[in-house]
């Protein structure tokens, strides 16, 4: 099976986002960074391989200020299941973060927000 074709299984089968970082893990990633305005996102693998996802919808514009709290509460909201995907993404649209990068190697697994002025760190909940 094909890095693609890993990734793909894994975001049709994962219950919520600890599952899904868990088959990525299974799948090999090592972490990915997602870009907010085009949803583009880079997958990083072991020996230095990448998998590129472009972006397939309009790219939509981000807040120039970060704002922490309104990034904690999409979080929060998207952690609930009260919010979408989609939403989730227009939410940290609002709250001024640029891109975000999981890290899903290592004892420190987590997710960092970052937009200017500011970033946010999480540890993903396994």
């Amino acid at each position: 099976m094909y890095a693609h074709e890993k990734i793909e299984a894994a975001y049709k089968s994962a219950a919520n986002y600890p599952d899904l970082a868990k088959k990525l893990i299974e799948a090999g990633v090592l972490s990915y960074t997602v870009e907010v305005s085009t949803k583009a996102i880079l997958y990083r693998f072991e020996d230095g391989i990448t998998f590129l996802h472009e972006g397939k919808t309009k790219p939509v514009s981000v807040a120039e200020a970060f704002n922490k709290e309104l990034t904690v509460k999409t979080i929060r909201e998207s952690q609930q299941g009260k919010i979408t995907y989609p939403e989730f993404m227009q939410g940290i649209a609002d709250a001024g973060v640029r891109f975000y990068e999981a890290t899903l190697n290592g004892n420190n697994k987590r997710v960092t927000y970052i937009g200017f002025g500011g970033a946010y760190e999480e540890l993903i909940p396994f």
